[in-house]
């Protein structure tokens, strides 16, 4: 009978003869199936069912999932990670198409977690560039290009020249859509000229339709006109109707842009048709968007108005915030050439609001280099005012000398005008001289500060990798090794002899201890990988934070806690880096105890142009010859049977604040206890502020 079942199967998943008979005959065999109690046909069945209705259209999409769902519960039942991956990945994908993103990101990372570790780099490959395409259609260009790199390594490890032509592409389009031409038009050509190589019509068409794009936003429209019609042919020779639909869109644009307005109208309505007809909502927006510049520019923005109006509704329910900001972006103009301003600016502020938020690391470098450039133009104008200035005054004193010579001897005065006139040129010729060396010298200096900012950006990228690989390949053996230890003392506890119970807990020790390291180097590094802070934090919602992460430590100690001064200020910190700097100071006074139960005072008071903060205990304190030491890396004065750490909380307190533009340091007596300042600088705003206020004081302790 089960082999009866594996033929009908077998059968149908084949035939394409009998496709409109197949979800009948699945059904069939399924019903067969469930009284034989054979899970892996079972989870053919359901597979095959799944794929069934996801060729049936959209309307058939929550069939698919059902079935997806039932195959995926037998593979969890079974552990059999290929059929668990391979479910979760078309769960994914089929919310993909329904623009469920979230739940789509939820399938796909359920397969990098399963799949975390292992070996199985196609899987893992396609999924991540399935993360990447979400990313990007939803405006997260950052997640975006993150996952894309992820998915270039894995196809470089595998040698796979497709898939690494396939992750150029998708680099270069993540690029386009952050309007960096130059770059995106790159990743494009490496991409084709390896899919060139390979022979494979479907990329090489993708990659000449994205370099057509791209020479259009360039300004070249006779070289982007002519890609355009290079992958229209190719896709109608390839019978792809999806390229086909792009293509007709692309070409358009070019007529768009040599005035021929009917052309390009006609052939964006067709390829708008083409991408609905095709389920393609992102595509289908874009097409809108375009259609409405078509009708704005051949001036007729009153039909532009509903077409952008649809596109946004679209855009609004899958969430794409790129989309929505260039939708804003042409109402804006639609409005304003029909004359109604108040809607075109309503628009336009909806515009800059989400193109803000869209704005990445690249521009904010280019943004740094521009302003860069502006200071060295500044100082270059200044430098020939000054010229202009001396010449002035050379000129009026030459004429005062000449008023004077001429009541004197006129002879004598106009050897002596000759003299001066000569002495002048050449001190104006040293001068200018000079002044062209010293431009010299400032131009080699800003070349070492800009090859400086680039090395210093690659020790940063060099520091991000490293609080990756500590975060993540250095603890995974750790857990492991915990893991494997725990379970042998569990097991094999009674056959331990004393010395072999007591070597177990040294193991189990020293593991604790190094997973506690690896997190501290981790917060280490991550200290000053940040830029300096740019908003305003308030310490005293941050002392609220702390006390509630120490409730645990105070009780257990029988502390307290006081914050002196109610009126804490607000500075410009990272809110998290804020929390880990008050929280090791604290719970470094709370543990240096000594025999007294310990007491923790913060205070804060404005100093010039900064904040002071202190953080006092009532410790066991630091010998003066310590006090500097104390911020050094892996620094420990006190042996780990005395006080638990790895010597690295401080030297992490000294990497914040510097990172903030400020200075920690520690006042102390032996026996007496410890204060440890740091400073936080004011902003402009807050100079113009009063001093702090003295408030009562906040007392948190074990009550």
């Amino acid at each position: 009978m089960r082999l009866v079942c594996f033929i009908l199967i077998s059968f149908v998943a084949f035939s394409t003869s009998t496709l409109a008979n197949s979800a009948d005959s699945l059904l069939r065999v399924l019903e067969e199936q469930k009284s034989l109690d054979d899970l892996n046909q079972l989870y053919f069945t359901h597979y095959q069912l799944a794929d069934f209705y996801v060729k049936k259209g959209e309307e058939q999409y929550d069939e698919a999932i059902h079935h997806y769902n039932l195959a995926y519960q037998i593979a969890l039942g079974k552990n059999n990670t290929s059929k668990k991956t391979d479910c979760l990945y078309e769960l994914g994908n089929i919310y993909e198409k329904k623009n469920d993103f979230p739940k789509a990101l939820e399938y796909y990372f359920k397969i990098i977690e399963i799949e975390e570790g292992k070996n199985d780099f196609p899987k893992k490959l396609k999924t991540y560039i399935q993360i990447s395409s979400i990313y990007q259609s939803l405006g997260d260009y950052q997640k975006s290009f993150e996952n894309q790199i992820q998915a270039l390594t894995l196809a470089e490890k595998s040698k796979d020249s497709l898939s690494i032509a396939n992750s150029y592409y998708n680099i270069g389009g993540i690029f386009f859509y952050q309007n960096q031409y130059k770059q995106a038009l790159g990743y494009y050509q490496k991409a084709k000229s390896i899919c060139d190589v390979l022979g494979n019509e479907r990329p090489v068409f993708s990659c000449t339709s994205a370099i057509g794009s791209v020479y259009e936003k360039l300004g070249n429209n006779q070289k982007s006109l002519e890609y355009n019609q290079r992958s229209l042919a190719l896709a109608k020779k390839m019978k792809y109707d999806m390229g086909v639909a792009y293509a007709t869109g692309n070409i358009a644009i070019n007529y768009l842009y040599q005035g021929d307005f009917e052309k390009a109208e006609e052939y964006l309505k067709k390829s708008i048709a083409m991408k609905i007809k095709l389920d393609d909502k992102f595509g289908a927006i874009g097409g809108d968007i375009d259609l409405s510049k078509v009708y704005v520019e051949s001036g007729k923005p009153e039909l532009a108005v509903p077409v952008l109006n649809r596109a946004l509704s679209l855009a609004q329910k899958m969430d794409s915030k790129n989309r929505q900001s260039d939708i804003y972006k042409n109402l804006a103009t639609a409005y304003d050439e029909l004359g109604k301003t108040t809607k075109a600016y309503s628009f336009l502020e909806k515009h800059i609001a989400l193109k803000d938020s869209l704005i990445n690391e690249k521009t904010l470098e280019e943004m740094g280099q521009s302003q860069q450039r502006y200071e060295l133009e500044k100082k270059e104008h200044e430098i020939t005012l000054l010229k202009k200035e001396n010449e002035l005054f050379g000129k009026n004193e030459k004429i005062q000398k000449l008023q004077m010579l001429i009541f004197a001897i006129i002879t004598l005065g106009f050897i002596v005008f000759v003299w001066w006139y000569k002495t002048k040129l050449n001190y104006q010729n040293s001068v200018n001289q000079l002044l062209e060396e010293k431009n010299e010298l400032l131009n080699g200096k800003n070349e070492e500060i800009r090859i400086k900012n680039k090395q210093l950006e690659y020790s940063n990228e060099d520091l991000q990798q490293f609080a990756y690989v500590a975060s993540h390949d250095l603890k995974e053996p750790l857990r492991m090794i915990n893991s494997y230890t725990n379970l042998l003392q569990r097991r094999y506890d009674d056959l331990f002899d004393e010395s072999g119970k007591e070597f177990m807990h040294y193991v189990i020790d020293a593991v604790g201890r190094m997973e506690t390291l690896l997190d501290d180097l981790l917060d280490f590094s991550r200290a000053g990988s940040k830029s300096a802070p740019t908003d305003f934090v308030s310490v005293q919602d941050v002392m609220v934070i702390v006390k509630s992460n120490l409730r645990h430590k105070l009780e257990n100690l029988e502390g307290t806690l006081v914050v002196k001064n109610k009126n804490l200020p607000a500075v410009k910190a990272h809110r998290t880096q804020l929390i880990q700097l008050l929280q090791n100071l604290i719970s470094n006074g709370l543990k240096f105890k000594g025999d007294r139960n310990p007491k923790v005072i913060v205070d804060c008071e404005k100093k010039d142009k900064e904040y002071v903060f202190s953080v006092k205990d009532n410790g066991i304190g630091i010998s003066k010859e310590n006090l500097e030491k104390v911020f050094e890396m892996f620094r420990r004065l006190h042996t780990r049977d005395e006080y638990e750490g790895t010597g690295i909380g401080l030297a992490t307190c000294k990497r914040i604040v510097n990172t903030w533009g400020g200075d920690i340091w520690v006042a102390s007596e032996e026996g007496e206890g410890s204060t440890f300042f740091f400073s936080v600088p004011c902003s402009v705003a807050q100079l113009e502020e009063e001093e702090i206020v003295e408030m009562p004081a906040l007392v948190y302790n074990q009550n």
